[in-house]
């Protein structure tokens, strides 16, 4: 009973904030849809938006007339990353927009109805761009997720440097030579879309150099020195590491994903240019 009474003053909580921001819509987690509805039932001027790892959930709210659902498999440990998954996918459903300012009220995944956080998130107009490159491509989020991971606490609690250079293989080969040795040389499936692998990509991020995947996700090599010459234009101040995947990127196909040695920021390049910047401890996208 005192956990229903608290959901359900959370709920209203949310919505008296949404009220009082002027907020677009509340996005709302839920794993049986009961927070949904209620906000739905109790509150008919506010619009809201499910979000759902669970799909009998999402087949039963996407019946229901006016309803408006998200369905994401992700099943991020991370309230933010959580809101995070769902607001790209939300923006390529066309259910959300670049400059909403949204109400999100979020918990513990797998918890029937554990809601326990109330945030506000407003999304970035660059966002939609960024969302459509990694959303619509696991290879993509993938490589994103690991890089969250080396930005947090890749070595002993410190940002690990990396940089990850995605698809047009042939060309990206021949703007690069080896190190030293490739510790991939010779596998055909180790995929970065297998989670179990990520182990033994994280291994090798301390080498100099670049991972090079094809466009299924397949590490082809680590350890690359990018030698790709082409006019880019990016923010000063970046270094090495962001120049050289910034020009794999305008002289190939390829996209980029850089993590900074530094503060663990990760940018994604895509024709010479920062497509975005996502911070790794609250994994959202920043402004360039």
């Amino acid at each position: 009973m005192i956990k229903m009474e608290i959901q359900d003053d959370m709920i209203s909580k949310s919505v008296e904030l949404a009220q009082n921001i002027g907020a677009d819509s509340i996005l709302v987690l839920t794993e049986t849809g009961k927070a949904y509805d209620k906000i739905r039932e109790d509150f008919e001027d506010i619009d809201v938006i499910a979000m759902t790892p669970n799909e009998k959930t999402f087949e039963e709210l996407s019946g229901k007339e006016g309803a408006k659902v998200i369905e994401f498999s992700v099943r991020d440990p991370t309230r933010t990353g959580q809101v995070r998954h769902a607001v790209w996918r939300g923006l390529g459903d066309g259910l959300l927009s670049p400059g909403d300012l949204i109400v999100c009220l979020i918990g513990e995944m797998g918890a029937q109805e554990g809601i326990d956080t109330i945030s506000v998130y407003k999304i970035s107009e660059a966002e939609s761009t960024l969302a459509g490159v990694i959303e619509s491509d696991p290879v993509m989020n993938s490589i994103v997720e690991i890089a969250t991971e080396l930005g947090w606490s890749g070595r002993k609690g410190e940002p690990l440097g990396a940089t990850f250079i995605l698809g047009d293989v042939e060309k990206v080969m021949n703007q690069s030579h080896q190190l030293g040795l490739n510790p991939f040389k010779g596998y055909e499936d180790i995929k970065i879309t297998n989670r179990d692998n990520w182990e033994l990509i994280r291994r090798y991020a301390f080498l100099d150099g670049a991972f090079i995947l094809d466009g299924k996700g397949n590490v082809i090599a680590a350890g690359r020195f990018l030698e790709a010459d082409a006019d880019i234009d990016i923010p000063n101040g970046l270094g090495t590491r962001h120049l050289s995947a910034a020009a794999m990127t305008a002289a190939t196909h390829a996209k980029a994903i850089t993590v900074s040695g530094t503060d663990g920021k990760i940018r994604i390049f895509s024709n010479g240019e920062v497509l975005g910047r996502v911070d790794p401890r609250t994994k959202m996208l920043e402004e360039v």
